[in-house]
């Protein structure tokens, strides 16, 4: 049994390889899929396949994972272009083991399964076919299988002990109809006849059925031999001669080359049925075709005429039939050059899109870096010549202007109480009333004092702004160094010093550290100190300018 399941894995991977319907034979039989590399006993959860059985159909099953299986389905009879229909059982499952199953050879471009259908399923403990919910079932094509239609379904197995059963839709046996018919012909209803029109290719009955009155069943077989017309040849060469389509691309070529192969296979089988219907009709009724002496000469005179194409003979009803199928292939086809025409301008249009992102981005890049280099530049530029100067200066020589702290003392003040002032933090340095907050930086004691108990982050960073820079400065300097947008001939004005922004950030953090020690908060206010400063350079520019306005409106009047 190893052996044989080794053999088979041997020939699901070559046709795997191969990609070609011709190498599956015939159903699997009790195939148990092993995973790659192992090769002991099947343990539970080793799917076992099987469709040897009547109306089954399953070819080939490929391993891809644990949890996803390929399934190849045989196409019809003597006809490979055809592979809809399967029927398949599955067992050796294991409780809640999830699958994913791919039909992955599929040859219908339209489905139902588009529109809602969903396979059928059954189980030995639930014999009721169901239907898998439709939100688990896709129908694809897909580029890995030859471009073939790919129908995927998910599905859990519940119960180990059970078989389970997958098919396209509900299967209806030929076992069953012969019951059925057996039941019928039992009955001897008047309106009812049952023939033998032939056998199939596997050597099964062909019936023939005729529901009418029966005065009325002689009539309607003379009518079908008078009913009798010419066909005229209805090939693939004839629309390649006259024009009519002319790029079918590569699979269509495939698909007309093996109609042109089988089409000799279903000629000489019509040929023979209707050979039979004739020669029965003519013994039932003792008609001739032609003025031979008896009804053999007459049947085969009638057998070698429809054995040539130019002069084929057969009843109105099939010539209607063959010619509906041929305007509907020719419908198709033109439905598929349409939709092909529009799938390739949609291409050449995401190509265009595609080409043109591509620059944006590179361009994007450039700019990046050059932005990252400039403010470089800026930096050490910027820097470099304050922070040595401010090492320059004595504590001493700082003295705050009348102006910075009118307005400090005006905006500090939140209210008529002040609390307790709060003791200086251990890592500034306190001499002589003033005290360091690095890089140089030396403020008013007392005025450190009052800023500690500033409410707010809003007032405690413009006011520690006027403390470090002063209005005079503020005023003409911005955060940035960039020109607002908001005016089109804005002139930019220079930015602040870097360090002392830095100095600003610390102050602030070692403020906010002391209230909370959520890092995501802590983050989120510093994130303010550029937005706080700018609006405070924005306040004092507007008090200039009000200011420069009532000394014009005094001017005016004096």
């Amino acid at each position: 049994m190893t052996t044989n399941m080794a053999e088979r894995s041997r020939t699901a991977e070559t046709g795997s390889v191969i990609g070609g319907d011709e190498i599956i034979a015939g159903n699997v039989n009790k195939y148990t899929v092993l995973p790659t590399g192992y090769s002991g006993q099947p343990k539970k959860g080793h799917l076992v396949f099987d469709a040897c059985f009547e109306s089954g159909n399953l070819g080939r099953v490929d391993h891809i994972t644990e949890f996803e299986y390929d399934l190849f389905i045989r196409p019809d009879t003597c006809n490979p272009r055809f592979r809809v229909w399967f029927n398949f059982t599955v067992e050796n499952v294991k409780e809640s083991q999830r699958v994913i199953f791919n039909v992955v050879n599929f040859s219908k471009t339209k489905s139902l399964y588009r529109d809602g259908m969903a396979p059928m399923v059954k189980s030995t403990s639930r014999p009721k076919w169901q239907r898998i919910p439709s939100k688990n079932v896709y129908y694809y094509r897909c580029p890995d299988h030859r471009k073939n239609y790919v129908m995927s379904f998910a599905f859990c197995f519940d119960r180990e002990n059970d078989t389970y059963q997958f098919a396209y839709c509900y299967p209806y046996t030929y076992t069953r109809l012969q019951h059925y018919l057996d039941n019928l012909q039992r009955r001897n209803m008047d309106y009812f006849c049952r023939e033998l029109l032939g056998l199939s290719v596997q050597r099964r009955q062909l019936d023939l059925l005729t529901i009418t009155s029966p005065e009325d069943k002689t009539d309607l077989e003379n009518s079908v031999m008078q009913k009798k017309i010419k066909i005229p040849k209805l090939s693939l060469n004839h629309v390649e001669e006259t024009g009519e389509v002319t790029d079918y691309g590569e699979e269509d070529v495939e698909l007309r080359h093996s109609k042109r192969q089988d089409g000799r296979k279903q000629s000489e089988g019509t040929h023979k049925s209707i050979e039979a219907v004739v020669a029965r009709l003519e013994k039932q009724n003792g008609m001739s075709l032609s003025n031979t002496s008896s009804p053999e000469e007459a049947f085969m005179e009638a057998s070698e005429g429809m054995n040539n194409m130019d002069d084929a003979v057969v009843p109105r009803i099939l010539y209607e039939e063959l010619l509906r199928s041929y305007q509907q292939q020719q419908e198709e086809m033109r439905h598929i050059q349409q939709e092909l025409e529009r799938t390739r301008r949609q291409l050449v249009q995401q190509a265009k899109k595609l080409k043109e992102y591509g620059a944006l981005v590179s361009e994007m890049k450039e700019l990046r870096d050059l932005n990252r280099r400039l403010q470089d530049v800026l930096l050490l530029r910027l820097g470099s010549g304050p922070a040595i100067e401010l090492e320059k200066v004595k504590p001493e020589t700082i003295e705050p202007e009348p102006e910075v702290q009118k307005t400090f003392s005006e905006e500090a003040n939140t209210s008529t109480y002040f609390p307790a002032p709060v003791p200086v933090m251990d890592k500034y340095i306190l001499e002589n009333g003033k005290v360091h907050l690095g890089s140089g930086i030396w403020v008013d004691e007392e005025k450190w004092h009052q800023l500690q108990v500033t409410q707010g982050d809003s007032k405690y960073t413009k006011n520690l702004a006027v403390m470090i820079w002063g209005t005079d400065v503020l005023k003409n300097r911005s955060v940035t160094g960039v020109a607002t947008k908001k005016k089109k001939d804005a002139v930019p004005k220079p930015p602040l010093s870097p360090h002392k922004l830095s100095i600003v950030r610390e102050c602030l953090y070692d403020r906010i550290a002391q209230e909370t020690v959520d890092e995501t908060e802590i983050a989120q206010r510093l994130s303010k100190v550029n937005k706080y400063i700018c609006e405070k350079i924005m306040d004092i520019n507007k008090s200039c300018k009000n200011e420069e306005r009532r000394e014009s409106a005094k001017f005016n009047l004096q």
